[in-house]
């Protein structure tokens, strides 16, 4: 009984035969309606092995989603995936990372902005990897299907893939003539707006697909003025000239991104592909608030600061007065009245970037792949705390362009029980940050001030080679080997000098270096062997099983935020070795899918952030301890009859150090971590829920309500697991109600996010031990989005 191969024949044929000739129109062409088959559930193609297979044979923890799963469920961007991804959390850092992607999946991750590190989740687009998190915060434009890959990806995907990657593919050019309109408007001034069209230049031999889209919000959270708020206070700041006492918004967007796709079949054989896309992002600074200010926390500059500066100078002292009760609210003017120090309260980011693809078959049984990518990126970060007068106030401009390079040969043998893969990888990465620092408290000098300009520039390479194999012993059982040499060198020069400040510090004059020196350059290398072996056995058509061993990494940096020259050092990679047993089952004719793991990840070399026993302030990075990191995951979907759908996953993890080294809590290292401390954005527990049901209206169309809850349990957002620098666990219900006319071509949604109106956190910053203060993101309260839709 063939039960690997023929089960699946028909789904694998027709994926092939979608990539080498003309496809049919995809789902973003069509409304995300009335299900094709309202009976058995559709099966799921995914290419995390580098072949079309189906989820339900491949041993690796996966959650994949189609563009119609995407558009049902409300997901734009790259985190709003986290809702739906057990063990999985995307999100955005706050202010001091602007619109940075902080991703962890099992614990393991990174959330800080700078190219002075680099990502322990990777995202990759159309399988060109994305290499530093700034500037990973994606929208979901034109998208064909996500996969999120869920433990190390070391031996295919490679560089930095410790704790999983997020593999994003764009749609296909079919040449079909086909494409969408889509138009939306919403709360705080949303108004949305995309389409594709998808054409044939020469028939059957050369195709073209055009997209573009752009999104705007005004922003929710409101900049007030001090002044305008708090008349007769006497105080010498400037005063308001806002009627309204509003300065601006936080939080809003103004994105813009469009892409053309080109793909040529100058043979049977030969498949070519050629994409350039562009995003243009003028948004506004991301949200922040004050959530705590005070000048008694242990540590704190705050006393001295409104002793000899704040009062003195400006009549206000900083304190928990400046926190309003409005939750969505802030003085913050992005201007230093004592210095004159302005920043543009924006945060644009603009990228392009070039993609080419050859698929050459060469026989019958061997493919030859060529996968090059060129990205240019420029972004600002605008920081800023508080106000009237700024605590902290820092932008960052950070530029970087990569490229990339893989060659692969994909075959079987004797008589396909034995398909592997060999390839070759090369990436180059080029950036530099650009740092305006102008700390107004700070444990340096007399008179407690920094102003500096800092001119960081950056390298990357990295060179490997892998092999990746599978034998099927018999239909049923099957042997996963595979592994990957690499090469990783990374190079980090600090420069920098001081300006003038007021009042002036002595300790630190205009015009001298930062660190004493011109110049400092750190560099870090790395030479490792990844292995995986993963063994599965097929013991009905419905139930797979599996067991696997494979190791990952995360590539070495520099500590981004020195204060002193003995603070610019580097650390070398954080190390992984993972243990992963799991089924994926079928039931019921295919109306219930059930898909279990558990895993055991073992990792040492800790990058562990934020541990500067100095007296002088600043942060370090240390490779530090070992951490034992346990869980399990279960994801259900279900079509118990007729247009009713469920959808459910849940992740549990359990996060224990076993050493902290240096990095330990001591007398003498306060800001060090203790035994009982977990991984920051980690969540013990979390679980999703979501209920479809597609209402058949003939010739009224088709018209499907769906709801989804998640509930997460406490988030910390630093190592130390500070209480106040974290979010209680909080549910969360979205929901979405969709249209589709009898004729196909139009179609309506309705959706509503965070329905109850939840005030949680995605992010916070914790000054408290230098500065006495506490930031926070908060998430975007309740929300509406009316769209139409029209596919021809």
């Amino acid at each position: 009984m063939l039960i690997r191969s023929r089960r699946y024949v028909t789904l694998i044929a027709c994926a092939a035969a979608g990539t080498a000739a003309q496809n049919p129109a995809r789902a973003e062409d069509a409304p995300a309606a009335r299900p094709a088959d309202t009976g058995e559930l559709q099966e799921i193609t995914v290419t995390a092995r580098y072949r079309s297979e189906s989820l339900q044979v491949t041993p690796i923890s996966i959650s994949a989603l189609s563009s119609s799963d995407l558009e049902s469920r409300g997901i734009t961007n790259v985190t709003d995936l986290t809702a739906s991804v057990p063990s999985t959390t995307l999100t955005t850092e706050g202010s001091t990372g602007g619109n940075t992607l902080v991703a962890y999946i099992r614990g393991l991750g990174q959330s800080n902005f700078s190219p002075a590190f680099q990502p322990g989740v990777p995202i990759y687009v159309d399988d060109i990897y994305q290499p530093i998190a700034f500037g990973s915060f994606l929208t979901l434009g034109d998208v064909d299907n996500v996969e999120v890959l869920r433990g190390p990806q070391g031996t295919l995907f490679g560089k930095n893939s410790e704790g999983g990657a997020v593999a994003i593919h764009s749609v296909d050019p079919s040449g079909g003539g086909n494409g969408y309109v889509q138009a939306g408007a919403g709360s705080f001034g949303e108004r949305k707006l995309r389409g594709a069209f998808d054409f044939s230049l020469i028939p059957d031999k050369l195709f073209v697909r055009v997209a573009a889209g752009s999104e705007r919000t005004d922003g929710y959270v409101t900049r007030f003025d001090y002044n305008c708020l708090n008349p007769g206070n006497g105080n010498k700041i400037a005063p308001s000239i806002h009627s309204d006492c509003e300065v601006g918004k936080e939080g809003g967007i103004n994105d813009t991104y469009g892409r053309v796709a080109i793909k040529w079949l100058p043979t049977d054989n030969v498949i070519a592909r050629l994409s350039v896309s562009t995003t243009q992002n003028t948004d506004q600074a991301v949200a922040e608030v004050p959530l705590i200010i005070n000048p008694t926390y242990p540590g704190s500059a705050l006393p001295a600061y409104n002793t000899r500066v704040a009062v003195p100078l400006t009549g206000v002292p900083i304190t928990s007065a400046l926190i309003n009760r409005n939750p969505y609210s802030n003085y913050a003017t992005f201007s230093n009245p004592l210095n004159g120090l302005s920043f543009s309260a924006e945060a644009p980011q603009n990228a392009w970037d070039v993609t080419g693809r050859v698929d050459w078959k060469l026989s019958d049984s061997m493919t030859f792949t060529s996968i090059s990518g060129y990205r240019n990126f420029k972004g600002t970060i605008p920081e800023y705390k508080n106000g009237p007068l700024p605590i902290n106030m820092i932008r960052n401009v950070i530029t970087y362009e990569n490229f990339s390079e893989e060659d692969r040969v994909s075959g079987d043998l004797f008589d396909k029980k034995l398909e592997w893969t060999v390839g070759a990888f090369f990436f180059r990465g080029r950036g530099l940050d650009t740092g305006d620092i102008n700390l107004s408290v700070s444990q340096i000098g007399p008179f407690f001030g920094i102003n500096e300009v800092t001119s960081d520039p950056t390298k990357q390479q990295n060179e490997s080679g892998y092999l990746h194999t599978v034998y099927h012993f018999t239909d049923q059982l099957s042997l996963e080997a595979g592994l990957r040499y690499s090469h990783d060198s990374f190079e980090w020069t600090y420069t920098g000098y001081d300006l003038p400040q007021v009042p002036a510090n002595n300790l630190k004059p205009p015009g001298a270096y930062v660190f004493g020196v011109p110049a400092i350059r750190t560099t870090s290398k790395d030479s490792r062997v990844d292995p995986k072996v993963a063994i599965q056995y097929q013991w009905t058509p419905s139930i797979m099983t599996y067991a696997q061993y494979s190791t990952g990494y995360k590539g070495g940096g520099t500590n981004p935020n020195p204060v002193t020259a003995a603070q610019a050092t580097p650390f070398t990679v954080e190390q992984l070795k993972a243990y992963e047993v799991g089924a994926k089952t079928d039931f019921f004719n295919r109306h219930l899918t059930l898909n279990v793991d558990g895993y055991i990840n073992n990792v040492t070399g800790l990058q562990l952030i934020g541990f500067a026993n100095t007296t002088v302030g600043g942060t370090t990075t240390l490779n530090a301890g070992q951490a034992l990191i346990k869980g399990g995951e279960a994801e259900i979907q279900a079509r118990p009859f007729g247009g009713l759908l469920l959808n459910a996953s849940a992740g549990y993890m359990d996060f224990a150090y076993h050493s902290l080294g240096p990095a330990a809590f001591t007398a003498q290292n306060p800001g060090g971590l203790r035994f009982s401390d977990v991984a920051p954005y980690s969540p013990k527990f979390k679980g999703n829920l979501g209920v479809q049901y597609t209402l058949d209206m003939a010739g009224w169309g088709a018209l499907t309500p769906r709801v989804d809850y998640t509930y997460t349990t406490r988030v910390y957002f630093d190592p130390q697991n500070l209480l106040a620098s974290s979010q209680g666990g909080f549910s969360l219900i979205n929901a979405h109600l969709l249209w589709a006319g009898a004729d196909g071509r139009f179609s309506a949604a309705l959706d509503a996010n965070n329905v109850g109106n939840k005030l949680y956190y995605v992010s916070k910053f914790n000054q408290l031990s230098s500065f006495g203060i506490l930031t926070g993101q908060p998430a975007e309260p309740r929300n509406f989005l009316v769209s139409l839709k029209y596919a021809f």
